[in-house]
C-alpha cells in the first residue's frame, strides 16, 4: 500500500544585512525603519543604538556656545571660558558668537573679547561727546599746525615765498602755498578737533561720523588720519575756524545686521528692513582685519564694503563656505566672491533658500552647507542646492538648530506643534537617523566630538567620554509593512534576528498584524557575558497578510542581520 507523497511548502528566504536608517516613505526598503528613537549610523551596516551621552555641565540660562581654544559660552549676562567667568557683561538674550583671529565677537551686543588676553574686551562701537570748549586747528596729516594763512576769494598781493592762502573762491575750500611764482594747492590738509576726552578710543584709519560742528563742512563721515585722547584729525577743512562750546560728537558705529559670518579676515553681514526710517536691503563687510570699522572708505583695497541688493525678501541665513560668503533668502541666495583687490563680486542665484525662521539650521559639514528650506533639508556644495531629506517623508519642519561635524549634519528640527526631534544625517552614506526629542539650542564640536547645549542648560557630550553618563538608553526601531509587497500571496513564516547586546541590556520584539492597533510581544532577549558571538531572536508570527515589527530595548544593542522566511499561500486570499 502506497501513501500519497506530500510536498513541503515552497519557501523563500530573504535577508537584510545592511540597514538603511530612517525612511518614512511608503514602500521603502526592508532594511529601513519607518520610525526610530535613539539610533545612529556609527555601527553601519548594522542597526545600532547611539552611545550614552555624558552631562558635562549644567548652565542656568544658556544663550550660546562656541569652541575657540576652549569652550566659550554665555550663561545669563556673563561670558564663561571653560567654566571661568569673564568680566564682560552682556544683555540677557541669545547670542551669535563669531570668531575672528584671536577675538570672539558677540552679536547683537556688538562686543568683543581677546581670547588670548581675557582682560582685553569691550564694545566694537565708540561714541565720544565733548564737554566744555572745542577748538579747531588747520593741520597737516602728521598733526603739525599749518601756521598762519590769509583767507579770501582773491590771492594776496605781493606774497612772499611760502605764504599760505585759503582760497574760498570755489565751492570747495583749498589751501594754497606761494612757491615764488604761482600759488600751488597744498594737499593733505586736515582739521584737528580738540576737546577733553573727544578722541578716546579712536585711532588712525577709523571711519567715524562727526556731528555738532558749527562749520558744516566738518560734519559727516570721515576716515581719521590720527587720534589721541583729547583730539581727532579729520581730512576736511572749512572756510572759518573758530572754537565753540556746543557739544561735538564723534562716533564709530557698526550697522544693524541680521546675520554675521567671518571670511577672509573680514566680518560680513546683511540687513533687510527699516533702519532709522529708511528701507535697507544691503550686505556689509568690515575693513580687512579690523572688526571695529565698517565705515572706513579711503579708496584702499582694505576698505570696508557696503552694497545694496535688488532681490526681494528678508535675509534668512548666512554661511561662510568655499572661500566665499552666502546670504540666503527664501527663494534665492546672494553669493559673494571676495577679492584681494577690494573689487568684491555679488551674484544673485535663484534657488530654494533657507526657510524663514530656520536661520540657525545653517551649518557646514565637510565643506557642504546644509540648511532647512521650505521643502526639506538642502545641501549646497557650490553648484545648486539639492534636497537630501526625501526619506523624512511628508513631515514638515518650521525651524530648529543645525550643527556640522566631519561626516554628519545634526538637526534639532522644530515642528509646527512646538515639539523637537533630533535628527542626524550621515553625509557619506546619505542616511538619516532619529535620536530623541531633546531641545537643543546650539551645537559645538570639540576634539572631534559633537556637544549639545540644551535649552534646559545641560551641556551634553554625545560620545559619553566626559561627564556623568546616562544610566541606560531606551531605544526603538519600527519597520514598515512586511509582506505587503510580496507576490503570490506569500506570508511571513518566521523571522530571525542576529544581534549583540551589552551585558544586562534587554530587547523585546512586538508585532502588529494587518493594520491592527495592538502590538503583541513575540520575543525577548537579554544580554549576558556568555554571549560572545551575539544572540539570535527567533520570531514566529501568526499567518497574516502583512505585519509591522517593532524592536524596543534598554541598553546598547547592535542588530547585524534580519532573515525572513516566506511561504506561499493560496492563490485566493
Amino acid at each position: 500500500m502506497y501513501f500519497p507523497k506530500l510536498r513541503a511548502q515552497a519557501q523563500q528566504r530573504a535577508a537584510v544585512e545592511q540597514f538603511g536608517g530612517l525612511d518614512r516613505r511608503v514602500g521603502h526598503g526592508a532594511g529601513c525603519a519607518e520610525n526610530m528613537e535613539n539610533m545612529w549610523s556609527g555601527g553601519y551596516p548594522a542597526l545600532e543604538t547611539r552611545p550614552r551621552r555624558g552631562v558635562m555641565r549644567q548652565l542656568a540660562k544658556p544663550h550660546g556656545i562656541v569652541e575657540k581654544d576652549g569652550l566659550f559660552w554665555v550663561d545669563g549676562t556673563a561670558l564663561y571660558v571653560n567654566g571661568a567667568k569673564t568680566e564682560l557683561v552682556l544683555s540677557d538674550s541669545d547670542k551669535q558668537l563669531v570668531s575672528m583671529g584671536a577675538y570672539l565677537l558677540i552679536f547683537p551686543d556688538k562686543k568683543y573679547i581677546n581670547t588670548q588676553k581675557l582682560t582685553e574686551y569691550g564694545s566694537m562701537e565708540n561714541i565720544q561727546t565733548s564737554t566744555g570748549e572745542v577748538t579747531f586747528t588747520l593741520c597737516y596729516e602728521n598733526g603739525e599746525s599749518v601756521g598762519s594763512y590769509v583767507t579770501g576769494t582773491y590771492a594776496p598781493k605781493e606774497p612772499g615765498t611760502g605764504d599760505l592762502w585759503m582760497d574760498t573762491d570755489r565751492r570747495v575750500t583749498v589751501l594754497r602755498r606761494y612757491d615764488g611764482g604761482s600759488w600751488v594747492e597744498v594737499t593733505g590738509v586736515c582739521t584737528k578737533i580738540a576737546a577733553t576726552g573727544l578722541g578716546r578710543g579712536f585711532q588712525a584709519g577709523d571711519g567715524v561720523t562727526v556731528s555738532g560742528c558749527g562749520a558744516l563742512e566738518l560734519n559727516g563721515l570721515h576716515v581719521l588720519k590720527a587720534a589721541a585722547d583729547d583730539w581727532v584729525l579729520i581730512p576736511a577743512m572749512c572756510r572759518a575756524l573758530d572754537s565753540q562750546t556746543a557739544a561735538v560728537t564723534v562716533m564709530r558705529t557698526i550697522p544693524e545686521m541680521d546675520f554675521v559670518v567671518e571670511q577672509g579676515n573680514r566680518l560680513w553681514g546683511c540687513k533687510y528692513g527699516i533702519v532709522d526710517g529708511q528701507a535697507v536691503n544691503e550686505v556689509y563687510a568690515c575693513a580687512l582685519g579690523d572688526f571695529r570699522n565698517w565705515n572706513s572708505f579711503a579708496g584702499l583695497s582694505t576698505d570696508s564694503y557696503a552694497a545694496a541688493r535688488g532681490s526681494d525678501g528678508a535675509f534668512t541665513g548666512a554661511a561662510a563656505c568655499m572661500g566665499g560668503v552666502v546670504f540666503f533668502k527664501e527663494n534665492c541666495m546672494e553669493r559673494i566672491y571676495p577679492a584681494a583687490g577690494g573689487g568684491h563680486q555679488i551674484v544673485t542665484v535663484p534657488c530654494s533658500g533657507v526657510r524663514r525662521g530656520a536661520e540657525r539650521t545653517v551649518a557646514v559639514s565637510d565643506g557642504v552647507v546644509y540648511y532647512l528650506g521650505n521643502d526639506g533639508v538642502y545641501a549646497f556644495d557650490g553648484s545648486m542646492p539639492v534636497c537630501v531629506s526625501r526619506a523624512l517623508g511628508d513631515k514638515r519642519y518650521i525651524g530648529g538648530v543645525g550643527g556640522g561635524e566631519s561626516g554628519r549634519y545634526w538637526l534639532a528640527a522644530k515642528e509646527a506643534a512646538g515639539t523637537t526631534e533630533l535628527l542626524v544625517y550621515d553625509t557619506q552614506r546619505k542616511l538619516w537617523h532619529r535620536q530623541d526629542t531633546v531641545e537643543v539650542m546650539d551645537f559645538v564640536r570639540q576634539d572631534g566630538v559633537m556637544l549639545l547645549l540644551c535649552r534646559d542648560g545641560r551641556l551634553l557630550d554625545t560620545a559619553g567620554e566626559v561627564g556623568t553618563k546616562e544610566t541606560n538608553v531606551v531605544w526603538s526601531a519600527e519597520s514598515g509593512d512586511l509582506g505587503l509587497y510580496t507576490p503570490e500571496h506569500k506570508y511571513l513564516a518566521r523571522l530571525e534576528l542576529r544581534m549583540k547586546l551589552e551585558e544586562g541590556a534587554v530587547v523585546k520584539a512586538f508585532v502588529r498584524y494587518d493594520n491592527g492597533e495592538t502590538w503583541e510581544q513575540v520575543g525577548t532577549v537579554t544580554g549576558t557575558a556568555e554571549q560572545t558571538r551575539g544572540a539570535v531572536m527567533q520570531l514566529r508570527p501568526r499567518r497574516c497578510g502583512h505585519l509591522r515589527l517593532k524592536l524596543m530595548g534598554l541598553g546598547r544593542c547592535r542588530v547585524y542581520s534580519a532573515a525572513a522566511v516566506y511561504e506561499k499561500g493560496s492563490d485566493v486570499e
